[in-house]
Formats: C-alpha cells, sequence, structure tokens
C-alpha cells in the first residue's frame, strides 16, 4: 500500500507544478530602425562582467558574463562566430557567485575555473566537469596547519596565513604576472588608502605545481603609487596631500595590463565614486615598478559613466584580446547613465602581449537586444484594435535622462505575435520631468475603457505618486499627458511612496471595484481595499501583510501580475522580487498565504528538470496570451533594461467559444466585471430585447468595469461578439 500512496502523492505534486510550466521563448521577432534584432529576449545588460570559457565542449570559447547589479550569470554561445543568448548553461553556475566573476584556469587542465565575491575575501571553485558532462564546480577548500578556510588565503609579512580581502565591490586583477604557470592575484589594499597588494603564487616555486594556489603578500604598495581621490594620485611613495587620510570608501577596479608594449605589466584603476578609468604606465618592472604618473584611458572614445571597470577577453573571434569597459556599479545613483550603451568595446589590432585598441560600440551585444537601460516595465494593450496584443515598455531613465515609453506594435497575429518598434517616446513622456516609469493598462475610471496607470518619481521633488491618464476612445488608446491625474490612495498618513515600490491595480475581493495590491518596501505586501466605487474610489487599509507576506529585509521590489495562468477559470497571482525570481500563488483569492507558492517553473533542456531562475534582477511580471492559447504567456521585465517571455508548455488553443466571467452577480452596487479568455465585443440589452449600450472592448484576460447606476433594477442581457459570434449572459441589477 505504501507505494501506491507514494504514487499518488508524487502524481498529485507533479499535476500542481504541471499547471504552471513553461519554456523561454526567445523566437518571437522583433525589429527596430536598425534591423531584426537577434537575441531580443535576452533581458538587456547594465553592469556586465566579462569571461570566456567553453561552455559546450566543442573547442570554440563562449561567453559568460556576471551582471553585478542584477546579481544573474548570461551565457552566449559561440555558434559560427556569432553569439547566441543560451540560458540554460546559467543554472550550472555556483548560487553564491556574488560581486564580482573571474573565469581563471588555476590548475593548468585547460578548464576555467571561478573565482568570486565573499565576505570574508575571495571564493573558489575547481571546475569538474566531465568529458561529455555538464557543467560541475566544486568549492576549492584552503588549509593553514590543518584548519579549514572556505575562502582563499595569503601570507601576510608575517608569514601567517590570512584571508586575502578586499571590498565588496572591489575586483581584483588574477593573471600569471611572472609567467611561471601559475595565477598571481593583484587587489587594492582592503584596509588603507588606494594602493595595489600584489599577491605571488608560490605554487610552482615551492610545489612545482599550479594548482596549490599558495600565496605571499610581497608589497601593499605596488608601483610606490596611492590613489588619493578621483583621479588624484600620490607618486613614490609619498603620502596624498589630504593629510593621508584613508580614500579607500569607494570600491576599485582594477586590470593589470601591458598598454605601453614594452613588456611590463602597467595599471588600469577606476573608482566607484568617478567616471574616469586611469591607467598608470610602469617604467620598472614587476618586481620593481616605477610608476610616477597616470593618463585618462582610453586617450579618445572614453568611457563616460561611473565606475568604469576594465575586461580583458577575445569577444570578436580573432584570437586576439579586446578591451571591453563596463559600469561596475551595484545601484544607479547617476540618472544621467545610460544603461541601454554601458557596454563599451574597443578592439585590439595589435596583439595579446602587446595590445592596440581601437574604440569599437558602445552597446555591445545590447544592440541585439530589447534593452531600453534599466527598470523595463512591459504592459500590453491592442492600442490598433486589429485582435492582438501590442507591447509598451516603460522605463527609469532614457539617454535625454527623463524616463519615456516604447511602442512596439505586433504586426504579426493573435498567436504568431511579431513585434516592430514604432514609437520610442510615447506621449512625449520625456517632458514631464519624472524618472522610475512604471505603467499597466487597466480601467481605473470603471468606463469600460483602458486608461494608463503609472507609478513615476518626479526629479523636482523626489516624491513617487500612483497616477492615471484616462482613456478617451471608445476603442483603442487615446491619452494626454495634459489629463494626469493623482490617486490619493492613503491620505490617512503623509509617508510617500517609496521609489522602490510597485503598485497593482487590480479586483482583489471580487466586487466589481478595482483595489490595490503594494508591493512596500519593506517586504510586506499591502491590500487596499476600495470600498467606494471605480469613479469615485475609496481606499484603506485592509491588510498589511497579506498572503501572509509582512516585513523582511530579504524581501524587495515586490512586484504583481494576476490573471489566470492554468485555465480553471480563477486567477492566480505572480510575485517577483530583487533576486530576480517568479514565485506563482495558484487561486490567490481562496488561499491565507503564499506558502505554497510555486517557483520551479521553468524547463531546463539540459537537466531535463523544472528550475526557478533569475530573470534579471528586479522583475515586473504581466500576463498575456501572446500565443492564443488556452493557457497565457508571462512576460517579465527587469532591471537590466530587458524582457523575457515564458511560454506555457500547454500549447493548446482556446476553447471554441470564449470563457467569459461576469462578477459580482447579482450587481449589488452600480459597477460589474467581465473577464474573457480573448478580445470580445460587449453590449446591454434589456430583458424585452432593446439594445441600451454601443459595443465595448473587452481586452482578453483583463478586468473591465462597466457602471451600471444609470440602470434600473431587473434581467439584462449582456451580448458579446467574438469571430462574427455572438453569446450572451444574463445579470441581475438590484
Amino acid at each position: 500500500m505504501r507505494p501506491f500512496l507514494s504514487c499518488l502523492f508524487l502524481c498529485i505534486s507533479l499535476s500542481a507544478y504541471a499547471q504552471f510550466t513553461y519554456v523561454l521563448d526567445q523566437s518571437i521577432p522583433v525589429e527596430t530602425d536598425k534591423g531584426t534584432l537577434s537575441m531580443p529576449w535576452a533581458g538587456g545588460l547594465n553592469t556586465a562582467q566579462y569571461n570566456t570559457m567553453d561552455l559546450n565542449e566543442d573547442g570554440h570559447d563562449d561567453l559568460v558574463l556576471f551582471d553585478r547589479m542584477a546579481n544573474k550569470i548570461y551565457t552566449f554561445l559561440n555558434q559560427d562566430n556569432k553569439y547566441k543568448y543560451t540560458p540554460e548553461y546559467e543554472s550550472f553556475f555556483p548560487s553564491d557567485v556574488a560581486n564580482w566573476l573571474l573565469l581563471r584556469d588555476l590548475n593548468c587542465d585547460g578548464r576555467k575555473d571561478i573565482f568570486t565575491g565573499n565576505i570574508l575575501g575571495m571564493k573558489v571553485y575547481d571546475n569538474v566537469t566531465e568529458t561529455g558532462g555538464t557543467l560541475t564546480w566544486k568549492h576549492h577548500i584552503f588549509y593553514d596547519n590543518g584548519a579549514k578556510s572556505d575562502v582563499l588565503l595569503t601570507k601576510g609579512f608575517s608569514d601567517e596565513k590570512i584571508n586575502l580581502q578586499l571590498q565588496f565591490d572591489d575586483l581584483p586583477t588574477i593573471v600569471d604576472a611572472d609567467g611561471d604557470g601559475d595565477l598571481d592575484i593583484f587587489t587594492v589594499r582592503f584596509a588603507g588608502n588606494g594602493t595595489i597588494e600584489y599577491h605571488q603564487n608560490l605554487g610552482i616555486e615551492d610545489h612545482n605545481r599550479c594548482d596549490s594556489l599558495d600565496f605571499k603578500r610581497l608589497t601593499i604598495q605596488w608601483g610606490g603609487f596611492t590613489e588619493c581621490t578621483c583621479g588624484n594620485f600620490a607618486f613614490n611613495s609619498t603620502e596624498c596631500s589630504t593629510g593621508g587620510r584613508v580614500e579607500h570608501a569607494g570600491g576599485k577596479s582594477l586590470l593589470m595590463l601591458d598598454v605601453t608594449q614594452d613588456g611590463e605589466l602597467d595599471v588600469l584603476l577606476s573608482e566607484a565614486t568617478c567616471t574616469r578609468l586611469s591607467m598608470l604606465p610602469n617604467q620598472g618592472d614587476l618586481l620593481n615598478p616605477v610608476i610616477n604618473s597616470d593618463q585618462n584611458f582610453p586617450s579618445t572614445n572614453t568611457s563616460n559613466f561611473l565606475y568604469p571597470a576594465p575586461y580583458y577577453e577575445d569577444i570578436d573571434f580573432d584570437g586576439l584580446k579586446d578591451l571591453i569597459i563596463t559600469p561596475n556599479i551595484f545601484t544607479k545613483t547617476d540618472l544621467g547613465t545610460n544603461l541601454a550603451n554601458s557596454n563599451w568595446t574597443y578592439k585590439n589590432t595589435g596583439t595579446n602581449a602587446s595590445p592596440v585598441f581601437a574604440f569599437n560600440k558602445v552597446n555591445f551585444l545590447q544592440e541585439q537586444m530589447i534593452d531600453v537601460g534599466d527598470n523595463a516595465v512591459p504592459a500590453f494593450v491592442d492600442f490598433d484594435v486589429d485582435g492582438d496584443y501590442d507591447l509598451f515598455i516603460s522605463q527609469n531613465t532614457s539617454e535625454v535622462t527623463a524616463a519615456t515609453i516604447q511602442v512596439y506594435e505586433n504586426t504579426g497575429t493573435a498567436s504568431t505575435p511579431s513585434f516592430k518598434l514604432i514609437e520610442d517616446n510615447y506621449l512625449n513622456f520625456t517632458t514631464l520631468a519624472l524618472y522610475n516609469l512604471k505603467i499597466q493598462f487597466v480601467d481605473i475610471t470603471g468606463d469600460g475603457n483602458l486608461d494608463l496607470v503609472f507609478t513615476a518619481t518626479g526629479f523636482f521633488d523626489g516624491i513617487t505618486r500612483l497616477n492615471y491618464i484616462p482613456n478617451k476612445a471608445a476603442a483603442g488608446l487615446s491619452f494626454s499627458t495634459a489629463d494626469i491625474q493623482s490617486v490619493d490612495f492613503n491620505p490617512a498618513t503623509t509617508t510617500d511612496l517609496a521609489s522602490t515600490e510597485n503598485i497593482l491595480v487590480t479586483d482583489v475581493d471580487l466586487d466589481g471595484r478595482l483595489d490595490l495590491l503594494h508591493g512596500r518596501s519593506n517586504g510586506a505586501i499591502y491590500y487596499w481595499k476600495n470600498s467606494g466605487s471605480n469613479a469615485a474610489p475609496s481606499y484603506s487599509l485592509q491588510n498589511s501583510t497579506y498572503l501572509g507576506i509582512g516585513s523582511s529585509v530579504l524581501r524587495q521590489n515586490l512586484a504583481f501580475a494576476v490573471g489566470d495562468l492554468d485555465g480553471d477559470g480563477s486567477a492566480d497571482l505572480v510575485i517577483g522580487d530583487q533576486t530576480g525570481e517568479l514565485r506563482i500563488v495558484d487561486n490567490f483569492r481562496k488561499v491565507s498565504n503564499a506558502d505554497a507558492a510555486i517557483n520551479n517553473i521553468v524547463w531546463n533542456p539540459l537537466s531535463e528538470t523544472y528550475q526557478s531562475r533569475n530573470f534579471g534582477g528586479r522583475v515586473w511580471p504581466t500576463i498575456v496570451n501572446l500565443y492564443g492559447t488556452a493557457k497565457p504567456a508571462i512576460v517579465t521585465g527587469n532591471v537590466t533594461g530587458g524582457l523575457t517571455v515564458l511560454q506555457h508548455d500547454n500549447t493548446n488553443e482556446l476553447p471554441g467559444e470564449p470563457v467569459i466571467s461576469v462578477y459580482p452577480n447579482p450587481v449589488n452596487d452600480d459597477v460589474f466585471a467581465v473577464t474573457s479568455d480573448r478580445s470580445v465585443f460587449m453590449m446591454i440589452f434589456s430583458a424585452t430585447g432593446q439594445q441600451l449600450t454601443q459595443p465595448v472592448l473587452i481586452q482578453a484576460n483583463q478586468a473591465s468595469q462597466t457602471n451600471v447606476a444609470r440602470l434600473s433594477a431587473g434581467l439584462y442581457v449582456l451580448r458579446f461578439i467574438w469571430n462574427e459570434k455572438s453569446f450572451s449572459k444574463k445579470i441581475v441589477v438590484h
């Protein structure tokens, strides 16, 4: 009997997960004014750290990026000397990669190993992948007289082993500096002024092997210089003119490279408070370096963003390592930074030993993605009333410093979408002096038309507000920014809406009125109930720990989407947060907490399992039926400025007739709502057959409100038109 019960439990579990199972779809074409994008749904890039390694053992180096802002690894396969975004490799990297990632061969076996950040210093993983197997890593343990250490050790000046420590936002250099075959390390001094430490690997010298990672700190001021402030250095072991005070308050990015082509390592250095990448030429040698000058680097076409970090990898398949410069920021503090153009590349026209760099482009890889910069928030609506969904994307700030909305027309069909960029500054939003813009389309006024609802932060007052623009079109969209209105949903307190908070306008309790789900900055979900009407809402805080989700320092940027994901007639809730993961709460209105939320929802063809995944740091989900199937898709926007499409595994077509719900019924408070699994037109008729309203478009998978205050009590007929067919439902108005 026990095996049967186990099987029954397993089948029930698999059945529950099968309701919410998806594949990443990258096949939907996207066209811009520069042509058709090769990887539009890769998710965008902000602060990519560049590495190469052979992911699929085909003898060619592929690309592995770590985006610090999203805390996410991106993997791109080299296919015929072109990069293809291949996300299934990402989940095989350790989950605790943090702050930075450098792939280096530490044991001379031809496979790249992992060096990454840790609160105690550097963590190392050996690549132990078997031939023909999937990527496998083993945590490298270090020893000191039998004592184990999880992080890399080095001998200090007293010959005692200590953690090789660095600040969380520092980027070290790991390179074979002395040409003996093992890896040496350069870091900026952890505690003290901005000087460089050189840690020599004695693996070859003392053990005749390159995998021992036996380090000794030789100096704390390599080259005798100190960075005092941004672009200000003291040379010849002199103190800074500031009086020698500690200047290493912000991060430092470091790359040791022979820029001057004299066979000796020079220094490329930047700091977190500076837009300058400095080059300090070494006029001595490795053990006796002489540095007494600095200059901007490169001398022309220099990057213009905060905290530029340099990387040296072959990214154009010619065997020569190129220079890549990207911001190494953890969060966006400079609103003028254009994160849509944050991957600056310089082609190496010299050799690997003596590189010569020529400027190439500012948006490497990004040019082939949907990448609006940062905080991409998608919303879908049929703006041209042609029966398919068009795409709108809002973002944080644009190149002209104010937030805007991009519009992509669906030039395909309701089941085979294809998007074309037709507007990059919708409604001229850049004139409104807003940033942190997050949009949704919902009938907040209750007149049957979808309005443009958004939160945004004002440039001049720093206040984040919930706003909307009423839609004046009977079908399609007609907006004017002169009609922007604010929603004062929290009049009882003077607390402003925080810039990191998100609001979804939705009918939580199925009373026909639109309520608010509010993702608080403290990690909690607030439910604001609308006790008024849609035309004149009155919100009160109904629950400050909705679904049992209260404050937590580990949970930030809660964002939501509501829709019937599994086709069972009841709405489900999608929750995203700063980890980039999605959780789905099945039939959320019928549960008291989110403990049973499902997150292993995305199929990985390499591991043949459903997995959770990071969709790009802070994420904003939306639900839309892009494929005309029985179960809609989930589209996520993210902090890296791009989008990801999750297509449901069940690709069955929609049933032959629309699935339409009307609630509440009877109608007690002047408003009822309608949802449909596809777009339909609705008219209201009296019981005697008299047409009382003009046709109103009901958008698929959107709750549309209708006000019936002017109707007398009695029985009415709702007639729905789809595909030239008519369907009816009865309602009672009290």
